[in-house]
């Protein structure tokens, strides 16, 4: 009745060791292989007819099968080991696997059987590589979007030499990377588009449009048509088509709404509910059209103060207002006119073919004016004096009257360093 209990108890032991989805290999004391289950045959591409009765280092690893044996290893230092193996011959060549070993003790401490459990890992480690891969990756697409990005702003017709410019120029950089709305004030003709196109440059929306409108030179009855679109027959001469509005042209891109501060009550209303709900409205249209769009608003307009007078509603100021950027004028960067006044020059001189310079006297005189117009001004002046003299050289004598008779009415400049027509030259190239 004992040695058919214990036949019994052998053979449900057998049973499990054979149901077990992880594969089984068993050794003696001396590292022969007494069993393995289905898996084992199925995960190391072995049978086993083949492996029973041979010994797991001579006959397994030293013939080539796989590079290290859990059994082996287990066996000799006569304790539970955990190793990373790979299959070197057979079937499943180059599969990887983890095998623990777990020596089985007798009462004098003698190894009497190693239990190894085996799984094949092949999957999870390359999934692992594959991570790593990515990581290494992103890390290249990084550094390469980050010189893009550098490249752009290079590119991007920005002169920062005083310390006001470079700090515009970080803020803009900075906010590029995220997708809030931003709000550019500043004089008229300090360069508020310029720092718009600088943060779409350098954002991830960059392959996308830059549409831009300018809500003070439109119509309010055509304004709104043109922002939000119309649909077929909206009113009067609209196309039989209808016609998509600016939200929906700028998608996936920016939309850059310039002189913000002169839309209507009734058009703040609806650009707000826009910023709220990320979907427009067409003219004449019933169903919500949703929109992705960065907004970047730009004005010369104290909003806050008509915000108080009532010309301005405080909760589409605070939508618009997440980030503020104020571009100063040119009067408080003087440190940037040489090099404007350089960077202008030559573009209109290969505008029109020309080959003209500025004689030292005429940068002096531009530092000293106030510039009420802000670089558009400059950059017209020395248009206006490039095409109206036949001489090569620029000199005072073609300075317009206006900065002839005003240019010493502004407090010098006190620069970090001298500042020269030829040092301007320099840095510009």
């Amino acid at each position: 009745m004992e040695i058919s209990e214990a036949r019994r108890v052998a053979s449900e032991l057998e049973q499990v060791i054979e149901a077990s989805h992880d594969g089984i290999f068993i050794t003696d004391g001396k590292g022969d292989v007494l069993m393995v289950n289905s898996a084992w045959e199925r995960i190391c591409g072995m049978s086993r007819e083949y492996v029973v009765g041979k010994n797991a280092q001579r006959d397994l690893v030293d013939k080539g099968f796989y590079n290290e044996s859990a059994a082996y290893k287990a066996l000799k230092e006569k304790k539970e080991v955990t190793i990373m193996l790979r299959m070197t011959g057979g079937d499943k060549s180059g599969q990887k696997i983890m095998a623990t070993g777990i020596p089985v003790l007798d009462e004098r401490g003698e190894v009497k059987r190693v239990v190894v459990n085996v799984r094949d890992i092949t999957e999870i480690v390359n999934l692992r590589d594959q991570l790593e891969e990515s990581q290494q990756l992103n890390v290249k697409y990084a550094a390469e979007l980050e010189q893009m990005r550098i490249k752009k702003l290079k590119n991007s017709n920005i002169i920062a030499r005083s310390p006001k410019t470079r700090r515009v120029l970080e803020m803009a950089t900075r906010v590029a990377k995220v997708d809030s709305t931003v709000l550019i004030t500043g004089e008229s003709g300090v360069g508020k588009e310029v720092i718009a196109n600088t943060i779409h440059c350098l954002s991830q929306r960059s392959d996308g449009p830059m549409i831009k409108i300018n809500c003070g030179a439109i119509p309010e009855n055509l304004l709104e048509s043109e922002l939000f679109g119309y649909e077929p027959g909206a009113f009067t001469g609209a196309s039989k088509q209808g016609k998509p509005g600016m939200f929906e042209l700028a998608e996936r891109g920016t939309l850059f709404l310039d002189e913000v501060g002169e839309l209507s009550l009734n058009l703040q209303v609806k650009l707000l509910r826009v910023l709220q709900h990320h979907e427009v409205s067409r003219v004449g249209g019933l169903k919500p059209i949703p929109v992705d769009a960065r907004i970047i608003a730009a004005t010369n307009k104290d909003l806050m103060e008509m915000v108080k007078l009532e010309r301005f509603r405080d909760d589409l100021y605070y939508r618009l207002n997440v980030v503020s950027i104020d571009v100063p004028p040119l009067r408080e960067r003087k440190e940037d006119i040489p090099l404007l006044s350089v960077y202008f020059l030559d573009k209109i001189n290969k505008k029109y073919n020309f080959n003209k310079y500025f004689s030292s006297e005429v940068i002096d005189r531009f530092l000293e004016y106030s510039w009420p117009g802000n670089i558009r001004e400059l950059e017209n002046v020395i248009e206006r004096m490039v095409v109206m003299t036949d001489d090569k050289e620029i000199t005072t004598q073609h300075l317009p009257l206006t900065i002839r008779n005003n240019a010493h009415s502004v407090v010098n400049v006190i620069f970090p360093e001298q500042t020269s027509l030829k040092s301007a030259v320099d840095e510009l190239e």
